[in-house]
């Protein structure tokens, strides 16, 4: 299975970037503008993504851009083909780019890193996580988010993801219970 690996390097830096392991099929996207950074990417063969503003949050709205750009030029079928990978911290770029593949049906694979140490986050999204456990209806409470172990915060995102994705709907049978939406 092909990768397809974003890099944000201002949030994670040069030593985490020098970690990524990549294969000549792979494809890397390195978002920086630092100097030491390009050169590592020349080295490694990475595509280095420099050309975005200068300000706050920047780098992370490109990344979602590119890879919005990448999701949408892919056929369907290629889809399954790949893998996306994001090396971050930031969260909410994590959102984003879970919502994303979210909605192309991509499979995602997110790297935090910490301590010089690689952890992956939980092995499915929060959308995921939510998807699933609406297999029968449920409500969408409490009890619901602690149980599939979410802020608050990451349950409302991937309840939204879902809905406006038309993937979840209210049960026929109660208004107040949710349900994955069929065929």
């Amino acid at each position: 299975m092909m990768k397809m690996i974003f890099v944000d390097a201002e949030n994670i830096g040069l030593k985490e970037l020098e970690k990524v392991n990549a294969t000549i099929i792979d494809k890397v996207f390195v978002f920086s503008k630092v100097e030491s950074i390009k050169r590592v990417c020349e080295q490694q063969l990475f595509l280095c993504l420099s050309d975005y503003p200068s300000s706050s949050n920047q780098a992370d709205f490109y990344i979602i851009a590119y890879l919005s750009r990448i999701l949408t030029s892919l056929p369907k079928s290629q889809v399954k083909n790949v893998e996306f990978y994001l090396y971050t911290n930031d969260t909410s770029l994590i959102d984003a780019f879970e919502f994303q593949c979210a909605l192309f049906g991509a499979k995602t694979s997110i790297i935090k890193t910490k301590d010089d140490t690689v952890v992956p986050i939980h092995p499915k999204t929060h959308v995921e996580l939510v998807f699933e456990a609406l297999h029968q209806p449920r409500p969408l409470n409490d009890k619901l988010q602690k149980q599939l172990g979410l802020t608050k915060a990451d349950f409302c995102r991937a309840i939204t993801s879902l809905n406006k994705a038309n993937k979840i709907t209210r049960s026929p049978s109660n208004k107040k219970h949710w349900v994955q939406k069929t065929a």
